[in-house]
Parts: structure tokens; sequence; C-alpha cells
């Protein structure tokens, strides 16, 4: 399965991202803003990717490598974003993305097209999000996907904004969402 927008191809991730994933875990900018300043190492990413790959399995979400298309029609890899289990709840949707590739509206637009997947493919109805208090693009990125701030939450003896989206209104306002394209990867 791929999802495609104006300027990104999503897939879902491999076990022969580990290196790929591995590089993006240990950004400066995805460092400072998800894991405290405290960089992963190489086999907790590869944890982590063995539990993305489980999720895909298990759920039939997950998350996806991204990549935004090149004016040679390449493609380079530049964040992960999907939706991973939480606490048996609702999904939630999270992502990263490299500095060199933020503040363009990248996060935004790969995490548009990962909602109309939950809401369309899998008939999700309410997805939640959890941002750190000191990242304010997260914080926007929310507010354009039209999640609800709700609370400061603990999760991994960390504190985060708990966020909320009810998805059942893009049943019915498509037009806010336009809907995926899948093609075979």
């Amino acid at each position: 399965m791929l999802l495609e927008t104006e300027r990104l191809v999503l897939r879902p991730l491999k076990d022969i991202d580990a290196s790929e994933l591995y590089r993006l875990h240990t950004d400066p900018l995805v460092v400072r803003l998800t894991t405290c300043g405290l960089a992963m190492t190489r086999a907790q990413s590869d944890e982590r990717l063995l539990l993305y790959l489980r999720e895909w399995r298990e759920f039939g979400f997950g998350f996806f490598m991204v990549y935004e298309k090149q004016d040679n029609g390449s493609l380079c890899f530049c964040g992960r974003c999907g939706l991973r289990d939480f606490n048996g709840n609702s999904p939630e949707l999270g992502y990263c993305f490299f500095e060199l590739s933020s503040g363009r509206g990248l996060a935004t637009e790969a995490a548009r097209k990962v909602i109309c997947d939950a809401a369309a493919r899998l008939g999700l109805e309410k997805l939640v999000a959890l941002v750190r208090p000191a990242n304010l693009a997260s914080q926007r990125v929310m507010d354009k996907l039209g999640f609800t701030y709700l609370h400061i939450m603990n999760h991994r003896n960390a504190a985060y904004r708990y966020y909320e989206r009810d998805l059942a209104p893009l049943t019915v306002m498509q037009n806010s969402f336009p809907l995926f394209q899948r093609r075979a990867f």
C-alpha cells in the first residue's frame, strides 16, 4: 500500500528500513523534541522498528516512511508518520521529520494523508496525539489538523499535551481531506 500527496510518497515501514530509521532517530531535532535530548542507540531504534512492524501485523496500521518527491523524479527520505497503538485505546498519530525537512508543512501534509487513510480504509472514529509542551511547531500542526487539546498527561515518564480528533465528520466532509491514492510499492 502506498499513500501519495502532491509532494510526498508514504509507504509502510519494512525491516530493511532499520538504518534509515536509526538515522532519523538520531537527528538533532528529533532527539531534542522526542527523546528528552537523549539519542536512541541503534539497538533501541531497531527495537522501535520491531514494535512498529508488529503493530502493522496486529492492527493493520502503523508508521509510514515518508519520502519527498524531487524535481528529478527521485524520492528523498524525510521522516516517518503514522499511527501506533495507544494503551489499547484509540490509535495515536505520530510523526518525526529530519531537521532539514522541518518547517515546510511536510508533517501536516503527511499527517493529513494518514488521517484520511485512518477514516477511509480503517473506519477509525477517533485519533489521539501526544506533543511535548516545548514543541510549539507540532502544537500548530495539531491545530491545523483539527485536533483538540484536552490536558497535560504523563506518559513514559515525560509530560505531554494530550489531543484528540474525532474522525466521524470525515465521512461527511471528504472535501476537507482529499481521498488518498494507493499504489503498489
